[in-house]
């Protein structure tokens, strides 16, 4: 009688010592669900399936193409729509690969913040600097040609931190799912690979030249900071538009006519290059 008191108290106070216990893995369990089976087979269904419409869109676009070297139109759209899917494929598995490892350390997410933030700056910095030595007036009276070329920047160091690295692995891993016949995961490193070769193709010929770069600076300045229409005496008819310039607005800087560089095939029907003016007439407006 005795021992079944004894064994009946030794259970209560063992589901007491539990309590606590069970409190803390339920409340564990809501911060921090596991992944359950259904929503990560949901999961890896939307990569494969945005890494089908990828290949889709190449695909179509070399068909498009007629098998030429140089392609142009509507090819180019679905050749550009197919690496931003491949770029949103590597983006999710890229989050889905930190959030499951990182997501707990706070301290790795200020590091993140901090970094870009000092990438920021210093890319404003550089952007600066440059558009100063194309127009030669403060790249303030220029915010949409200085935000490009801080963009550009930034492109410039992820063609060598980001897109390379990330092109050769992708592409050494597609021939190791292609081996073992895991063709989904194949599927998926392949928009990987294409987007990092159409991304690096791109920022590769447009961004990292410092002749290319110059001129798409040059071009988006011209289509979005300089106005057509002023009244400002001496602007020549053919003119491409005006900055004004100085607190008092009343001088301003002219854009003579564009002239267009040809070039045949690749990126560089894509994206023409202008010939960037070594000096700008200042006129005096009213």
């Amino acid at each position: 009688m005795n021992k079944k008191k004894l064994s009946a108290f030794d259970g209560f106070a063992a589901s007491r010592a539990l309590l606590p216990w069970g409190r803390r893995r339920k409340s564990r369990f809501r911060r921090h669900p596991p992944l359950s089976v259904r929503s990560q087979f949901s999961f890896r269904f939307k990569v494969i399936a945005m890494s089908g419409a990828s290949a889709a869109c190449v695909l179509l676009a070399r068909a498009l193409g007629n098998g030429a070297s140089s392609i142009s139109g509507w090819a180019w759209v679905l050749v550009l729509a197919g690496a931003v899917l491949g770029a949103l494929v590597l983006g999710a598995v890229a989050h889905r690969f930190l959030d499951r490892h990182f997501s707990r350390f706070k301290s790795a997410k200020l590091f993140g913040f901090g970094l870009f933030a000092l990438a920021t700056f210093v890319a404003h910095g550089q952007a600066v600097g440059e558009v100063n030595n194309i127009f030669h007036i403060d790249a303030s009276s220029l915010p949409h040609a200085t935000t490009a070329a801080s963009a550009m920047a930034i492109g410039a160091w992820l063609f060598w931190a980001v897109l390379i690295p990330a092109t050769v692995a992708s592409g050494a891993w597609l021939i190791r799912c292609a081996s073992a016949l895991r063709w989904g995961d194949a599927t998926i490193t392949a928009a990987i690979f294409f987007a990092g070769v159409t991304w690096s193709a791109v920022v590769g010929h447009q961004a990292a030249p410092d002749v290319r770069r110059q001129s798409n600076i040059y071009r988006i300045a011209l289509a979005m900071d300089f106005n057509k229409r002023s009244n400002c005496e001496g602007v020549p008819a053919a003119s491409e538009g005006v900055v004004f310039i100085g607190p008092d607005q009343k001088r301003a800087i002219v854009a003579p006519p564009r002239v267009d560089i040809l070039s045949r095939g690749g990126f560089s029907s894509l994206v023409p290059q202008v010939q960037v003016p070594t000096e700008f007439q200042i006129v005096e407006c009213r």
